[in-house]
Formats: structure tokens, sequence, C-alpha cells
């Protein structure tokens, strides 16, 4: 579908961000984790699910990193920074605890997103301490309880990570449970939401997976070879909604105080250039998004724009430079209205995401 001269000028009119407005960002720390969760992208769930080497380079970002690219002055203009990892847990960098009391110093709320495996209970009520500065808060994500977190979260012991979680929350700090609904756990979700409650985290929010696709189990081997299933739960977290007798309210994922911007171009409406939100690799590579990241698609937009993929790199140079220049002024844009970005028409255009529900 060719572009008419009113979409053109739009779409030039309007980059995916804009270093101006307020900013986010998802940010990967590490590639290395202590877990070895059978449908991430860092590990052959065939092979003992041991990690995969061609995708993991046990890299991080170090503080000096986070401090040279994220300058006081930038940092002004950052509401949040979501610790996430694609690949790895943030805890597991080196000197996660020095980043996060640098970014909540510099007045920036952080979400850090977590298995809660990693790290000594000491480690974890610094943290609350730090985080206790302003509304920065972590997400644990356990799937279950101690006879079945670890069935999806591989190398894991749930004791330790109720410990690591329980001096974390004594701090006074907030806390979030994240639970993936499966077969094997779907039964425990009140016995863990009383849990959580009687921990003192803030919020539980059950998790409806979209990995499984059209399957119906999803087959891996444990560490010590045994062949095992991962089935999809019989009940999603709406229809447990309405079985259960509890208020809760569903979360997409989006955010509705923001006003859609380029990203209502043929229907897709990009989460990252509504939130204003680029994603950061534990390489330093900057990228549209962590779904975009690495991918064929991503590979062909900077073909469009005549190279740069190396150097769009906050190791090399400065955030604000790089936001401003292709493929993110233009050339997403283009490809959205033409219809030939496949990973933003499925993840932004038909929605097919992860769907959350807030006990």
């Amino acid at each position: 579908m060719a572009l008419n001269q009113s979409e053109t000028e739009t779409l030039s009119a309007q980059p995916m961000f804009d270093v101006e407005r307020t900013l986010l960002f998802h940010l990967e720390l590490t590639d290395k984790c202590n877990a070895a969760c059978p449908m991430c992208g860092r590990t052959q769930q065939a092979n003992h699910c041991r990690t995969d080497k061609s995708k993991v380079k046990n890299i991080e970002l170090t503080l000096n990193d986070i401090r040279k690219a994220f300058t006081p002055e930038l940092c002004r203009q950052i509401r949040q920074i979501d610790l996430c990892g694609g690949l790895g847990d943030p805890p597991a960098a080196s000197q996660c605890l020095e980043i996060c009391d640098y970014l909540v110093d510099q007045g920036v709320t952080v979400t850090l997103s977590t298995n809660g495996g990693l790290r000594s209970k000491r480690w974890w009520r610094s943290l609350g301490e730090i985080f206790n500065a302003n509304d920065s808060l972590v997400e644990f994500h356990i799937d279950g309880l101690e006879d079945t977190n670890h069935l999806y979260r591989v190398n894991t012991r749930f004791d330790k990570i109720i410990d690591n979680a329980s001096h974390y929350l004594q701090s006074g700090a907030t806390a979030e449970w994240h639970f993936i609904l499966f077969q094997h756990n779907q039964h425990q979700v009140e016995e863990a939401v009383a849990l959580s409650r009687g921990m003192g985290f803030s919020q539980f929010k059950l998790i409806d997976t979209i990995r499984f696709g059209k399957e119906k189990r999803f087959r891996y081997q444990t560490p010590a070879g045994e062949i095992r299933y991962l089935e999809p739960a019989t009940i999603n977290s709406a229809r447990w909604k309405k079985n259960a007798d509890l208020d809760m309210e569903v979360d997409l994922s989006r955010s509705p105080k923001e006003k859609p911007r380029a990203g209502a171009v043929s229907g897709i409406q990009c989460k990252s250039a509504i939130q204003n939100r680029p994603y950061i690799v534990a390489d330093g590579s900057v990228s549209a998004c962590c779904w975009i990241q690495g991918s064929e698609d991503e590979k062909q937009m900077y073909q469009r724009a005549g190279g740069g993929r190396e150097e769009h790199n906050i190791l090399q140079r400065p955030l604000t430079e790089i936001l401003t220049e292709e493929p993110f002024v233009s050339i997403y844009q283009a490809a959205w209205a033409k219809g030939d970005n496949p990973v933003c028409i499925r993840k932004c255009g038909q929605m097919r995401r992860n769907t959350r529900l807030t006990v």
C-alpha cells in the first residue's frame, strides 16, 4: 500500500521517540541468569535446559556505563526505567544494586523484574532501603508454590525466593507477585494470593502466557535428563476471576494515560512509541522494543536506513542522538503503513501479548 502525501508528512513529523517528552526505558542489565525456564529464549529446552551459548554471551552493563548513558540531565526527563531482561535476570548483574542506587538518587522510578532466586537476604534488604526513597518496586515472578514453582522456574529454590522477598518487604518497600498460569499450578492461585497478602506484597498478578501458541503442551528435558511437559491452564485468568469472589482488574500492558502518536498507523498502536519507551540490550545496543530486537524485521529496518545498527549503542554514542536517527524517525512508520513488519503487526496490531489480571 503506497503512502499518500498527508500520511508521509504525518509519519515524518512524528518520530517514534521524542527526546523532548518524558521518557521511559526498558533496560536489560545483563543476559546472565540463574534460572533455566524452558520457554525462555536463552534455554535449550530439548538439551537438559542448558544455556544457548549462541544467544547468551554472559555480558552486563556496569555502573560506569549507566552513568555515562543516563546523565543527570537525561534522568530529569525520565519517569521510569524497567529493569527486565530479555535473556537475563537483573540481580545477576554485578553492580545491579549500585545501578539502582544511582538511578533512584537521580529521581528515576525503577521497576525491577526478577525470579528472586539470586543474592543474599542482606542484598535484598539493601535494595528495599534504596527503593523506599521513591515509588520503585520489584516484580517477583513466582509461578506456583514450593512443589510447583521449579517446574517452570528450573534451577530456582522456592524457599530462598520467599526468604529474599521477605527481607526485601521488611524494609517497607513495594513488591508485586507475578504468577504465570499453567495446568500444574492453577489450583494454587488462592493459596498463593493468601501468602502474598500475608507477606505484604502490594499486588498479585495472574498472567496468561501466549508462549504455547497453538500447541497443547510444551516438551522439555530437565537438567537431570527427565522428559517433562508444560501444559496450558484449563482456566485462564479472566475465567478464574469469575469463579473466584475477588475484585480484579484487567491490565493489558498498555498505558491509557498516554495518547497515541506515531503508533496509530494502519491499525498498529506501537507501545514503544505511545509510551516513549526504547529498549536497551545488555550489550548497550538500542532497539525499538524487546519483541523486535534481534529479529529479521529489525535487520530490514536498518537495511532501509542504510545501516547504523552498530552505531546505535549507548557505549559509543549519546542516547539523545541515537533516538533521533533512522530507523526511528520514519522507517518503522512507513513499514507499518505498508503492513510489511510482521513482529509489529503481531504484537501491536493484533495485540498478541501476555494478558495480566491484577488481584
